[in-house]
């Protein structure tokens, strides 16, 4: 299992689940998969179980996540677990939200899958799926907890509707960053790697700075050859230099200065 992709795979069907899309995540369940958690206590085995159980599910809940986190091991080829660390925030009918910073860990495995015709292939399924930060279960909850009194979480905004960007981190893990979470990126290790400065953390990836330019034209701007910035998170521009709304001051080159003026928002 190519432990990149696995990452990836993990955290979209995580994301689609908090769409309140689940049946993607359900369906990569292995027969005999294991499910610990949310709530207190809360054991299901087998993909079947689970799906009948969800049936159950009625809510009209909606949820916001944060940037995430994607931390990968294998043991054997044919294994990888994922390891999601993220925030988010559930939306309740009563307009009230609640922030949790959740970790999930799924363990994956490859099993042998015979189509109609006979077909073998070798497909990843979720063996054991453990939410961690257990919450006290009501007696009307299924899955979801619909009752704001058993939560201990905090309330945060998160941006709506932020596109959601993929990094590649120098210690192996995997990034995906809201766009509205970045306030600026910095050119690292002689302009191969980069630093991504977020409202909460600081990571350096493997993308240089000249290859997210031409990644996200419409997210950040070039103020300098070793600096993009995230016009949402500009405060003024005065020559030669730009300073964010955190306090963080670039320079900009006299030769550009011109024309990073003409590319900012109107």
């Amino acid at each position: 299992m190519n432990q990149r992709d696995m990452a990836e795979l993990t955290a979209n069907l995580i994301m689609r689940y908090y769409d309140n899309d689940h049946m993607p995540f359900l369906e990569h369940m292995d027969d005999e998969a294991l499910w610990y958690g949310p709530a207190e206590g809360q054991f299901i085995k087998g993909r079947d179980a689970m799906i009948e159980t969800w049936e159950k599910e009625d809510h009209t809940l909606t949820f916001t996540v944060g940037d995430m986190k994607a931390v990968t091991n294998s043991s054997h080829p044919s294994t990888c677990n994922v390891m999601l660390t993220y925030t988010v925030v559930t939306h309740y009918p009563s307009g009230h939200d609640i922030s949790v910073y959740q970790r999930i860990l799924l363990c994956w495995g490859e099993r042998t899958m015979v189509d109609a015709l006979g077909k073998k292939t070798k497909e990843p399924r979720i063996l054991v799926c453990h939410i961690s930060n257990p919450h006290r279960k009501h007696d009307d909850d299924v899955i979801y907890p619909k009752n704001l009194e058993q939560l201990q979480g905090s309330r945060t905004d998160l941006p709506h509707k932020a596109e959601r960007l993929h990094f590649h981190g120098c210690d192996r893990s995997e990034h995906f960053f809201l766009s509205d979470n970045i306030l600026w990126i910095e050119a690292s290790h002689l302009g191969k790697h980069s630093i991504i400065h977020t409202t909460n953390d600081d990571i350096e990836v493997l993308t240089p700075v000249s290859e997210l330019e031409k990644l996200y034209p419409n997210l950040f701007i070039r103020c300098h050859q070793s600096y993009l910035v995230n016009p949402n998170y500009i405060r003024k521009v005065r020559r030669f230099q730009v300073t964010l709304t955190n306090g963080v001051t670039l320079p900009i080159p006299e030769k550009k200065y011109t024309a990073f003026k003409a590319k900012l928002p109107k």
